[in-house]
């Protein structure tokens, strides 16, 4: 039993990690306030799924034995120093698992120790060795303590303590030193508890908070602000919300985002992994500053992040989806661009004649709303036009043509090619022509929320004005602004991408794919529609239905899948560092000895073409839209 000493002990060493860890929360609770929702349910089935962690075999493995070997036998302790007896054969089974555990900790603590001590990237997980060396210490000297125990009192029933009775063949009986490897397994336990807060070992804490404290609406959605409120976009790490600090403060450091960013693989400056630590150590800077208040005292992000990381991001959201701890750089970013935009007009040149023709014409190509329906012209595509004896049952849906399908060369075919599907499928539907200007999904990547909100609410204005209930597109940018980012303003729609309607077309017999296309056909994940919004089968059903067509997966797919290179404003900035990120993937694409190329999104449609020619084959894939796939195959 603990003595007074003891319990005397463990109090210090609490108060030492509570002390710690209230200074952490302090600058984590600086931040501005962001309504959360508490998610117990989701905590539990993440600690014990480990689903995200496992993603990585190895070091994922190694996490769950160490947080296993970790909680039950701490579990069962705790409960022990309860005044209840467990019958004999169940006592012999928990010493028996806690045996298990505590050996598969151990192999687990050395993997990562000698991961640690292997590393040499600057970016590594920083204060790792010591809490590990520590816990190290706290399983062996267990062990050393029952094998001890095991060679003074020799129990018959040594098979439910195995390592124990091992070690006790070769330890002398000896109470006092028995006492002694208690005494330093005890002490252990305390040190560990009291530098929790102050070691890499506080994402135990940090990272169940922040998957306690989740956000409404889709992962990956970008942090809403006002126009008017004082502060637009982040200039120091007051300007974040304290979630999105309580992430920086999660985050572990361990390089996924890294491995599956487009920009980091292409060579760019960029690294979510260091975005993140940069602005925690802004906040331990804070921290030991003790300036709370004062912002005018704090250091800048630009001074941590420069220009050609923040403009290297592709906003494709693989740092979102592969984080094990739930962390999402993607909003720090955009916002970081928001205060670079709106703050300092500091938008790379060659985007302001984008924005310039977006605040204008309200559209990318700068040709304006009365050639919007040019694609259309003589093609008997019908328009909304409210009229007194229109009935809503007269239009089935909104196609959603966007700026690349109304006006993009490569892109126009696309258009025609779905209008002729929905015709084929006997679908009433009609198109805003005249009066649709762009989603603004270009210029809120870009950083420019005034001019995404005073599109955003044009189109609502239509949509309203025509009682719009669903809407169907080719763009999955277009898709993703829609049907994710309209709802913070107020406009609840039904959108679904042209894929997924085109799959249940082709299911309900409504349409008939008789001709061949090509013999190999890869398909190409865009992000917007794939990690954005989970659209991943409806491309390849559609593929597989076509007839005489092989459909060929490439390394990277789904939500492991790699970025054309052309998402968060990346379309109109050049590319002069590193390698070009759509010539990267088109090589992957390329690889697999496909006659196809087929995705969902005009963006990639025109990146993937682009790189495919920078690649000079003899033989190049061809890249063409899943809907131009279909429109042939119909004949």
């Amino acid at each position: 039993m603990l003595t007074a000493f003891d319990l005397l002990l463990i109090a210090i060493a609490i108060v030492i990690m509570a002390v710690g860890f209230r200074k952490r929360w302090t600058v984590v609770k600086s931040g501005r306030p962001e309504k959360l929702l508490r998610d117990p349910l989701g905590l539990i089935r993440y600690l014990f799924g480990h689903d995200k962690i496992l993603k990585n075999r190895k070091a994922g493995w190694a996490h769950l034995f160490v947080f296993f070997g970790f909680f039950i036998p701490l579990t069962i302790i705790i409960l022990s120093q309860f005044d209840f007896a467990l019958p004999v054969p169940i006592a012999r089974l928990l010493s028996l698992l806690t045996e298990f555990l505590g050996l598969a900790m151990l192999v687990g603590l050395i993997y990562f120790l000698i991961r640690r001590f292997g590393a040499a990237e600057p970016l590594a997980p920083k204060r790792t060795s010591f809490p590990v060396i520590v816990l190290l210490f706290i399983i062996v000297t267990g062990f050393l303590a029952e094998g001890t125990r095991l060679a003074i009192l020799p129990s018959s029933y040594s098979w439910s303590s195995p390592v124990g009775w091992l070690i006790s063949l070769t330890t002398p009986g000896s109470p006092l030193l028995m006492q002694v490897f208690i005494r330093l397994h005890f002490f252990a336990i305390l040190v560990f508890v009291a530098a929790l807060p102050y070691t890499f070992m506080r994402h135990l804490v940090a990272s169940s908070q922040n998957i306690y404290y989740k956000r409404e609406g889709m992962q990956g959605a970008l942090v809403p602000i006002s126009p008017s409120a004082d502060s637009i976009g982040a200039d120091t790490i007051h300007d974040f919300t304290w979630k999105q600090l309580l992430e920086a403060e999660a985050c572990v450091s361990c390089g996924r985002c890294e491995d599956n960013c487009p920009a980091s693989q292409s060579e760019k400056p960029l690294s979510p992994r260091k975005v993140m630590q940069d602005i925690l150590g802004q906040m331990e800077q804070n921290g030991n500053n003790h300036t709370d208040l004062p912002t005018n005292g704090l250091p800048l992000l630009a001074d941590a992040v420069t220009a050609d990381e923040l403009w290297a991001c592709t906003s494709c959201m693989a740092c979102v989806t592969h984080c094990p701890v739930l962390i999402e750089p993607l909003n720090k970013i955009i916002d970081m661009r928001r205060y670079q935009v709106m703050g300092k007009a500091r938008l790379p040149a060659e985007a302001r004649p984008m924005i310039r023709d977006l605040e204008i014409y309200g559209d990318v190509q700068g040709k304006g709303l009365a050639h919007r329906a040019d694609w259309a012209m003589n093609r008997e595509v019908p328009q909304l036009v409210q009229t007194s004896t229109q009935s809503e049952s007269e239009v089935e849906m909104l196609l959603w043509v966007g700026c690349s399908g109304a006006f993009h060369p490569r892109n126009l075919e696309t258009s025609r090619a779905m209008v002729k599907i929905l015709n084929a499928a006997g679908i009433r539907f009609a198109i805003l022509g005249k009066e649709e200007v762009c989603c603004g999904d270009p210029a809120r990547r870009l950083g420019d929320e005034i001019l995404f909100q005073k599109l955003a609410r044009a189109n609502i204005d239509q949509f309203n004005r025509y009682q719009v209930k669903k809407i169907v597109t080719m763009c999955p940018h277009c898709l993703n602004t829609l049907k994710n980012e309209y709802p913070e303003l107020g406009c609840k729609l039904e959108v679904v991408h042209a894929t997924e309607l085109v799959t249940n077309l082709i299911r309900d017999n409504r349409i008939t794919l008789k001709y061949p296309v090509a013999d190999k056909i890869a398909i190409h994940d865009a992000c917007y529609l794939g990690r954005y919004n989970q659209v991943y089968q409806p491309p390849r059903d559609i593929c597989r239905s076509v007839p005489g067509t092989q459909l060929k997966e490439t390394e990277r797919n789904r939500d492991s899948g790699f970025c054309c290179g052309g998402g968060g404003g990346r379309m109109w900035l050049h590319e002069n560092i590193g390698q070009n990120i759509n010539v990267v993937r088109a090589g992957e694409m390329a690889n697999t000895g496909v006659d196809l190329i087929g995705t969902a999104c005009p963006y990639c449609l025109v990146m993937l073409d682009d790189g495919v020619k920078s690649l000079e084959l003899e033989e190049p894939p061809k890249v063409a839209d899943i809907i131009d796939i279909v429109a042939d195959a119909m004949g």
